[in-house]
């Protein structure tokens, strides 16, 4: 191996996955935070940024370079008395202090992967070019590559955007002795210039990933992961264990109408091989601490074979296993399930997505069918599996009758816990398009957040799925919740506990948990919790309309 140019010094950035406002003042049904101050701000989650490290490592192989990370997710869940006005204060504060200038980075790279942080990335971009001015400033992930054309437009900062994947592209421009001249000469590199001509950009992709090196985890606040990550947010997720994500594949062949990972990623299936798997699978293990591989594979069954062979090899080394990208339901037969249960896979996320048959097939394109929902719930329960299902409502397309005709069907597959989304328009997804084609938008698209409804057809408006969604929560997990129909009230307990974790002023968590406690028998934890119920609920309109609708004893 030759290295080849100049060291390069590349600071990559990770800007918020929340608004400001989102982050100042958090809606009431979301998680949220309290500082030593007493104030109450928006939960920020913490996902390790795989397509940075990877990045990272493919270039520091082949090129002589210097990389360093800032991830403000784990900077925001770090600062423990967040004083600034605005991200972009923060951000100008963080790139001006002394370490971060002394660096001074040649290419400042900034990834972004959702909607609600694009504000974030223009202004970190503006604050990277105040702060760098002879800097490359350059963007990458998925937002960038589905929006490159809006944000050339909002902002003056960005010099060029990767397209997809940028392991190949990052490397020829490292290796350039011009870097800017080499932007103009490359088709993964989206530029001012040839941002209105998507013809003029294509995918780069690496075909055999085992060429990516191991990557470069050294790179990162892995105990600031640990603060906040996505796996805390499920019953499954032990805080007492540290997991770590990986991906063993890239690319999906589906057409789910609300999914963009085919603009990053494609849709034809590449993958790590599972020696290659097992090898930084066991790396992790003895040089990080690894006791959770945290799968994120968008489509981890492609290959049911591979999958077998690598659930059992990773088991044998004595590692647990999580799935929060959600499985496939229609690949889980009874065979694969039992072999989750055998070595020790205690929840499975079930992307369901709908209750309504037309749904699935004529709006979603998703190859599913209700019978395999039933088939595949009943034989977790059996095998002692917890089931977590997303659900998605408000789809370009669906109607009040389908959502009715989800919600009845929903109640009868006994879930231990239901995900319900509002269906978020994702840049580069067909239901994006689909909503721009037809003028659905109602807000921003770029600001929703699988809460916030953004959307209006000539079917339903945005403050129905709103309603709709928060209904449907309520009715599935806790009116309706199957195992305290099953009279399973353990595990009901479990989940109701759960939401107190996220939300310690959930009324309604808090009553059924005492529900819970009654019938196991603690009636001092169950007054407990029916007078908490009962302090959260009392002079909340919100709550209080909620428990009248239901007929819920909260007041009793």
């Amino acid at each position: 191996m030759s290295l080849t140019g100049p060291v390069r010094r590349i600071l990559f950035l990770v800007p918020p996955n929340i608004t400001f406002q989102e982050f100042l003042h958090p809606p009431s049904n979301v998680k949220h935070v309290q500082q030593a101050d007493g104030r109450v701000l928006g939960s920020v989650i913490t996902d390790i940024p795989l397509g940075v490290i990877s990045l990272s490592a493919y270039v520091k192989k082949h090129a002589e370079v210097e990389t360093r990370l800032i991830d403000f997710n784990v900077y925001l869940n770090r600062e423990k008395n967040f004083r600034a006005d605005s991200f972009q204060e923060c951000f100008s504060q963080v790139l001006q202090g002394r370490d971060v200038q002394a660096f001074n980075p040649e290419i400042v790279a900034i990834s972004a992967q959702f909607a609600p942080s694009y504000q974030n990335f223009l202004d970190l971009a503006a604050c990277s070019r105040q702060a760098f001015p002879d800097a490359l400033v350059l963007g990458g992930g998925n937002l960038p590559t589905a929006v490159h054309q809006d944000i050339f437009r909002d902002s003056e900062a960005i010099d060029a955007i990767c397209f997809g994947e940028g392991e190949k592209a990052f490397l020829a421009l490292v290796q350039s002795g011009d870097p800017r001249s080499s932007l103009r000469g490359n088709a993964s590199w989206v530029t001012r210039e040839n941002a209105g001509s998507p013809e003029a950009c294509h995918h780069d992709f690496i075909w055999d990933l085992d060429e990516i090196p191991f990557l470069d985890y050294s790179l990162l606040d892995l105990e600031g992961y640990d603060l906040n990550p996505t796996m805390h947010y499920y019953t499954a997720g032990d805080a007492g264990r540290r997991g770590i994500p990986m991906m063993t594949s890239r690319g999906c062949p589906f057409r789910c109408i609300f999914c963009a990972a085919h603009r990053t990623h494609g849709r034809e299936m590449r993958y790590h091989s599972v020696s290659r798997v097992i090898e930084d699978a066991a790396r992790l293990q003895s040089e990080f601490g690894a006791e959770t591989m945290i799968i994120l594979d968008d489509h981890f069954m492609a290959d049911p074979r591979r999958a077998y062979e690598m659930v059992e090899r990773l088991f044998g080394m004595g590692l647990a296993l999580f799935f929060p990208n959600a499985l496939a339901v229609y690949a889980l037969d009874r065979k694969f399930l039992e072999l989750l249960a055998r070595v020790g896979v205690t929840q499975v996320i079930l992307a369901v997505e709908s209750g309504s048959e037309r749904v699935l097939r004529e709006v979603m394109h998703k190859p599913l069918n209700l019978g395999i929902v039933q088939r595949v719930a009943a034989d977790c329960r059996e095998l002692g599996i917890y089931t977590d299902c997303n659900i998605l409502i408000g789809l370009p397309g669906e109607t009040p009758a389908d959502i009715e005709e989800a919600r009845e069907f929903l109640k009868t597959i006994h879930a231990d816990w239901f995900r319900i989304n509002v269906a978020t328009p994702l840049p580069g997804s067909e239901m994006y398009e689909i909503c721009e084609e037809r003028h659905y938008f109602k807000e921003d698209p770029l600001f929703g957040n699988y809460k916030k409804a953004v959307i209006e057809t000539e079917d339903f408006t945005a403050q129905y799925i709103q309603d709709m969604s928060y209904m449907m929560n309520i009715e599935l997990n806790f009116v309706f919740n199957a195992n305290m129909r099953l009279g399973r009230f353990d595990t009901a307990l479990n989940g109701f506990n759960n939401v107190i974790k996220a939300k310690h002023d959930h009324p309604l968590a808090h009553y059924y948990s005492g529900e819970c406690y009654r019938e196991l028998g603690n009636q001092a934890r169950a007054e407990e919790s029916f007078g908490l119920a009962r302090r959260f609920a009392q002079g909340n309109v919100f709550w209080e309309n909620i428990i009248t609708m239901f007929n819920i004893p909260v007041f009793r």
